[in-house]
């Protein structure tokens, strides 16, 4: 065994030759091979990859297309729905003025009418009152012209007594009476 690995170690070691057997050495069986397996792989990446991913670029764009739409779509909306609100808003605004001036104006026809049902009341008390003043002056003038007549009758009497009789002495105060006013 030692021999043979002193025949792979004794082995010569080819030379390489600087006349052009590199690395970089044009060999145009490896140009035409390195063309195909490139041919190949742009194939298989073109069916395999290439139409996926656009496909799938395409459906990106598809949808970034729509929903910028639809985005477009709800800032109209949006704007749109502004509008009504104010519109809205504005018509609310018109109906709560109206109402309450409807709602004043139902309250001043309200006062008026209490007030005048409160003068027509006063009037009424008024009148009542000035009435019963009224009989009650009258009442008192009354008394007061028999009050004065039985005076008068009783200073004739002190000043004439005895000459006067019942009858005179009553006929005398209704005459009296009579004349007498106090108005």
């Amino acid at each position: 065994m030692a021999t043979e690995t002193q025949s792979v170690t004794e082995q010569p070691i080819p030379e390489q030759h600087s006349s052009g057997g590199g690395v970089l050495e044009f060999n145009g069986q490896m140009v035409l091979l390195t063309w195909v397996a490139f041919s190949i792989a742009a194939l298989l990446l073109a069916k395999l990859l290439w139409k996926p991913i656009l496909n799938f670029v395409e459906a990106r764009e598809t949808e970034i297309k729509d929903a910028l739409d639809d985005a477009q779509k709800a800032r109209q909306s949006a704007a749109e729905a502004d509008v009504a609100a104010e519109k809205t808003i504005e018509q609310a605004k018109f109906e709560a003025r109206k109402l309450a001036d409807e709602q004043a104006a139902a309250a001043r026809q309200l006062i008026a009418k209490m007030e005048e049902d409160a003068r027509e009341a006063i009037a009424q008390r008024k009148k009542a009152a000035e009435a019963q003043l009224q009989t009650e002056r009258e009442d008192a003038l009354r008394r007061l012209n028999e009050s004065a007549g039985a005076e008068i009758a009783g200073a004739l009497e002190r000043m004439l007594p005895g000459m006067l009789t019942d009858k005179q002495r009553q006929d005398y105060q209704e005459k009296i009476a009579a004349d007498i006013r106090f108005n």
